[in-house]
């Protein structure tokens, strides 16, 4: 592939992900993104090098989206097996009630960013996602409430719930890339997720998909895990 054709790819990718959230909701103008690029400061490689985020508003929510882990990569050596595709297959966001502002410095963007930068780091997600299903895992700074925080002030998602208003696939230039949506968990969910692994993530992500908005990630939202007995695998 010369450089003429993935300037093209790169152009479509990004129009077709703008039309798909545009479909969703109204996106913000601005993309947000970093004064120096994380990976000049040995942060891991985007496929294009281009780390942004967008905000797209509805009329009950927020979402603030990953927007480049979907390019393709500009360096085709660096694709898996050294074919074009659309960089990692997938993007990130997260969702949260009302009108959130200011975006950065919140939680709800650490919490993207960070799933962003951890899927650019392992580069293989996607397969894993897809073979899974759902996700459990643990970030790192994040500025939830301490009563959110399990071992080492670590902050639990669930990576994987479908959302009722935001499809979960997109079809760009080269393939068709999934949207993941990353789900904070209260700690109670993240324990009984470590106790009881695959089983135990299947029935929280039921037991979530259960409630009104499943996908919205919100500090207010009780516990989906009961303390009865029965609750066993």
């Amino acid at each position: 592939m010369t450089n003429k054709d993935i300037e093209t790819h790169f152009n479509e990718s990004c129009a077709r992900r703008n039309e798909f959230w545009t479909s969703v909701g109204k996106v913000d103008p601005d993309v947000l993104g970093h004064v120096i690029n994380p990976t000049f400061m040995d942060g891991p490689r985007w496929p294009s090098l281009r780390q942004s985020f967008i905000i797209v508003r509805k009329n009950t929510s927020t979402i603030i989206a990953s927007d480049g882990l979907s390019d393709p990569f500009d360096d085709i050596d660096e694709s898996p097996n050294g074919e074009a595709c659309n960089g990692f297959g997938l993007e990130f966001y997260v969702e949260t009630p009302g009108n959130l502002e200011p975006v950065i410095g919140s939680w709800q963007f650490e919490l993207v960013w960070q799933m962003s930068q951890n899927a650019a780091h392992a580069g293989n997600i996607q397969s894993l996602l897809r073979k899974l299903k759902y996700m459990t895992t643990e970030l790192y700074d994040v500025s939830v409430p301490k009563e959110f925080h399990g071992d080492e002030e670590r902050t639990g998602v669930l990576v994987g719930l479908h959302s009722n208003t935001v499809p979960s696939q997109v079809e760009l230039s080269l393939e068709t890339v999934d949207i993941v949506n990353v789900k904070l968990l209260t700690l109670k969910e993240l324990q009984y997720v470590i106790k009881h692994g695959k089983e135990g993530r299947e029935q929280l992500a039921n037991l979530l998909l259960q409630q009104d908005n499943p996908t919205y990630s919100d500090l207010s939202r009780k516990s989906v895990v009961p303390s009865k007995a029965w609750w066993k695998i």
